[in-house]
């Protein structure tokens, strides 16, 4: 067993949240899938994102909200998970203002899952 936490993470600043990558554990290349922790600090929002890829991003701390395609944002409690589509622009906005949201995204290309070749995805989406 291993664990992951998004605390002990090496961050970095992307998409106007902090990012930390999967690809900083060993391992994580045989994966069939990519993932990483975003973190929205308090009272931020991630930049519009849109990309190739399906996402599962589960909200593990914080309060949450995602707006999807130029729509109102929704609340997103912690333990909710919310699948998006390939090229479905979205939006995470942290709704407290003294505390961060983090989530675990988890991406693939469609079909790639299956035939255990996500890695491949970071290439196509630039690092993402």
């Amino acid at each position: 067993m291993r664990r992951l936490s998004s605390e002990s993470a090496v961050l970095t600043d992307e998409y106007a949240i902090r990012i930390g990558r999967w690809s900083q554990y060993p391992g994580s290349d045989a994966l069939p899938f990519d993932a990483m922790w975003c973190v929205v600090p308090p009272g931020g929002s991630s930049a519009l994102d849109r990309h190739p890829e399906v996402e599962l991003a589960v909200v593990v701390g914080g309060k949450a909200a995602f707006a999807v395609e130029g729509g109102d944002p929704e609340p997103t409690p912690v333990g909710t998970a919310v699948l998006l589509d390939p090229e479905e622009r979205h939006v995470i906005h942290n709704l407290s203002d003294t505390e961060p949201v983090t989530l675990l995204s988890i991406y693939w290309l469609p079909g790639d899952a299956a035939a255990g070749t996500a890695g491949d995805a970071e290439v196509t989406r630039g690092g993402r």
